[in-house]
């Protein structure tokens, strides 16, 4: 029995205190095609799901395949071409749905991530006297090119098809949304170190001796008072400025305003079919008789929706958006028919291109909402504690920190306006969407003029004076309570767990 039971050792060469063996470049490399693949094979499915149920189709299955990767490619940002146009005159096709982004930014962000923390794995188990080895960036490299691999087999593969990539526009496009991503993973790899780091560091602090509490030695004190001299220090509210970014974390809040932006779009978006739902119903039919060709238009409208969102919230801030090169569309446009063809998100087009009165104060609502969410984030993180003037940050910081978080949220927005309008034809067709500096620009001033207000109000309430039941609930009265009642229960209630941020 005790031979059965004796834990023998184990037959792998590898004990259990041997680090695990890193997967080679070849992997990585892999790793990239997988991820390439998944978000090419997920549109395949799809559009061959379409071509099956089609009772009729006109072209074959390598056409659908065909199709899929172009809809992937466009997912990246590449332009498309179309050559079997009524003029002969080849067309481009850059309006990109912003919906076929998610997945590609998704899988290689995904497997971006796991490079790194490999490489970091292997940086971190790697010895002085071991051979150089790739930096922890070389797996993050060695994934990006095996993505950017299969995205020029797919260029390959659509050159001879009826719409194909535009061939200048993957060179260009596709590593640049591959070196975003990738970046995009890296820092936010690099941000969870700092913070893990920060917070074993702050766990390991321990309070020293005597003789490191006290003030600086001489010369410690003698090169301080030297630099004193010799560098003038910062002014008092550009150090609260300084202080109270660090405490906020402007991108996140830029990102929750944008957040608010686009949302609100949507709403917007959402509403106005509802109200020109007739309309929207009747361009179904208009497009396509059988069913599945209404169910490809459905699928193209849910993927449109993003862009429609981007686009009504450009309407609420002023700028509008274009349809064609001679129409546009905003509150403050010169009006006219239009013009459009029968589909479903044009079909919630304003008429006469303002769309009333009503129309601009919805629409307006939208970026003051924005504004406001910036504004209440602020001023809340101007003052920490409810009433504490001592922690609080001055009105000048507060200001300054709601710009910088509206100009944050105002590049953010420009991108997301130059990346949902592009060209989808010739002449009259050449552009449609919003225009993007006049769009970021106008998020900013919203930002600004409506956020400064607020987080002024925000935090002129929580600087009022504590009421007379504030004490009751502040974090020392409730530990010391709390500390008492465990003294008088005989240790048998637990300790008092700070909250965690």
């Amino acid at each position: 029995m005790s031979q059965v039971t004796h834990r023998s050792p184990t037959l792998s060469p590898y004990s259990r205190s041997t680090p695990r063996q890193q997967p080679s470049q070849a992997a990585w490399l892999f790793e990239g095609v997988i991820a390439a693949g998944l978000g090419l094979g997920s549109l395949t499915v799809l559009v061959l799901l379409l071509w099956i149920i089609t009772p009729y189709p006109d072209t074959g299955a390598d056409a659908a395949l065909q199709v899929a990767a172009d809809l992937w490619l466009l997912g990246h940002g590449s332009g498309l071409v179309r050559t079997e146009t009524l003029s002969g005159v080849p067309a481009p096709v850059a309006l990109t749905p912003l919906l076929l982004v998610v997945l590609p930014v998704w899988l290689l962000h995904r497997a971006c991530v796991r490079a790194l923390l490999a490489g970091e794995e292997r940086d971190a188990g790697r010895s002085g006297q071991d051979r150089e080895e790739p930096g922890v960036l070389a797996p993050v490299g060695w994934v990006a090119g095996g993505y950017l691999l299969t995205a020029a087999l797919a260029v390959l593969f659509t050159s001879a098809a009826p719409v194909r990539a535009d061939v200048l526009s993957a060179v260009v496009r596709l590593p640049l949304f591959v070196v975003c991503v990738a970046a995009a993973a890296t820092w936010a790899g690099g941000v969870r170190s700092a913070s893990k780091s920060e917070g074993q560091a702050c766990e390991e602090a321990v309070p020293g001796d005597g003789a490191d509490q006290d003030g600086p030695s001489g010369a410690d004190a003698g090169q301080g008072g030297a630099a004193g001299t010799a560098e003038r220090p910062l002014p008092l509210y550009m150090r609260e400025t300084f202080a109270l970014a660090r405490r906020l974390r402007p991108l996140r809040t830029a990102l929750i305003a944008t957040a608010v932006l686009c949302g609100g779009g949507l709403v917007l978006t959402v509403g106005a079919l509802l109200w020109h739902l007739d309309a929207v119903q009747e361009s179904f039919p208009a497009l396509a008789n059988a069913w599945p060709g209404r169910f490809a238009v459905l699928l193209l409208v849910v993927a449109l929706l993003p862009n429609a969102a981007v686009w009504a919230a450009s309407y609420g801030l002023g700028p509008g958006f274009a349809l064609g090169t001679g129409t546009l569309v905003g509150p403050f446009a010169a009006g006219g028919d239009p013009g459009l063809p029968p589909f479903p998100l044009l079909a919630a087009v304003p008429a006469g291109g303002t769309g009333g009165l009503l129309a601009c104060l919805l629409s307006g609502a939208v970026p003051a909402a924005a504004g406001a969410t910036a504004g209440w984030y602020v001023g809340r993180a101007a003052v920490p504690g409810q009433g504490r003037r001592a922690d609080s940050a001055g009105w000048r910081s507060t200001v300054c920190v709601v710009v910088f978080v509206a100009c944050c949220c105002g590049g953010g927005f420009a991108v997301l306006a130059a990346s949902s309008g592009g060209a989808i034809g010739t002449q009259a067709l050449a552009f449609f969407g919003p225009s993007w500096w006049l769009t970021g620009s106008s998020a900013a001033v919203w930002g600004t003029a409506v956020g400064v207000p607020v987080a002024l109000l925000v935090r002129a309430w929580r600087l009022r004076d504590p009421g007379p039941d504030d004490d009751w609930h502040a974090t020392a009265a409730r530990q010391a309570r709390w500390a008492a009642l465990k003294s008088a229960s005989g240790g048998l209630m637990p300790d008092f767990e700070p909250r965690r941020h």
